[in-house]
């Protein structure tokens, strides 16, 4: 009699191994995972890849197509293989991949964004928006991936309170402090958090995108300095009126995301760092009184 199946017995060994992972936690339970080749799947933007990263966990390999430069820019880093799957924010988003809507392998957020084309390059950093844009994720996701859509309900659940939680450390950190709000593109994460986020009207944000009323600028800056308020910018910010406010002592600069850019990281990190330069300038204004004392 043969007590020994080397086959049977390999089949046995793995699977022991996989419920072993499970219990340990390397492989969470309820995951299907592909047998022989990774699943990968590319995103347009940055922001897109690490909310659709979050989302999956470890089921699907998400990659982004684009990084954001030194100065905010957007710059193709990879073009994905023909044939692809990529997922985009709409057609005009598409387009910069020389992508056209119908396109095999092109899934799109949205058809047609209900946005005006100024208020894009917000959309990463509005709390508001954010969960509308991860159910859209979540519903190509679970196309591309349906055995896992249970386990991709989760995660969004996760993704949203996370994303409530930390706008709660922002208002913890900024809700009582006044900023002169000159950021191109996180303004509405300043605006979740605090209720003193002083911004300039449209008309004369406009003006001096065309270069001009820039005495106003001036002025809007002085104004802030002499209430004692906080100047914020961003990588977003436009070089015109970026170049008019370099000087003042209370001016924080808040930098793009870097090449391995996580999400939840990020936005946090904006409040914490934030509070850590509001820390660092009165420490210093202190320390400069003391001596002149």
């Amino acid at each position: 009699m043969m007590l020994f199946h080397p086959k049977k017995s390999v089949l046995s060994y793995c699977a022991v191994i996989v419920l072993c992972a499970v219990s340990v936690g390397l492989f969470p339970a309820g995951i299907s995972y592909a047998a022989e080749t990774e699943q990968v799947v590319y995103a347009s933007l940055p922001w897109l890849s690490s909310m659709a990263s979050f989302i999956v966990g470890p089921t699907i390999k998400i990659r982004s197509v684009s990084t954001w430069s030194a100065s905010g820019e957007l710059r193709v880093s990879k073009k994905p293989p023909k044939g692809s799957t990529i997922i985009a924010l709409d057609p005009m988003d598409a387009s910069r991949l020389g992508l056209v809507q119908g396109e095999p392998g092109l899934f799109l957020l949205y058809e047609n964004l209900p946005i005006e084309s100024s208020s894009r390059g917000t959309l990463a950093f509005d709390p508001s928006a954010l969960p509308f844009l991860s159910q859209r994720i979540l519903k190509i996701l679970c196309e591309l991936n349906p055995d896992n859509y249970q386990f991709y309900q989760r995660r969004m659940a996760e993704f949203q309170s996370r994303l409530e939680s930390t706008v709660e450390v922002g208002r913890s950190l900024i809700h009582d402090t006044a900023i002169l709000d000159l950021t191109g593109a996180i303004s509405p994460w300043l605006h979740a958090a605090s209720g003193k986020v002083i911004r300039p009207p449209d008309e004369l944000w406009n003006a001096w995108m065309g270069n001009t009323r820039t005495p106003d600028l001036a002025l809007a800056v002085k104004e802030a300095e002499s209430r004692g308020w906080w100047i914020l910018t961003d990588a977003w910010t436009p070089a015109r009126i970026k170049t008019r406010v370099s000087s003042p002592a209370k001016l924080i600069t808040v930098p793009p995301p870097g090449p391995d850019y996580d999400f939840f990281t990020y936005l946090h990190d904006i409040y914490t760092d934030m509070d850590e330069n509001f820390r660092q300038i009165k420490k210093s204004e202190k320390t400069n009184l003391h001596k002149r004392g």
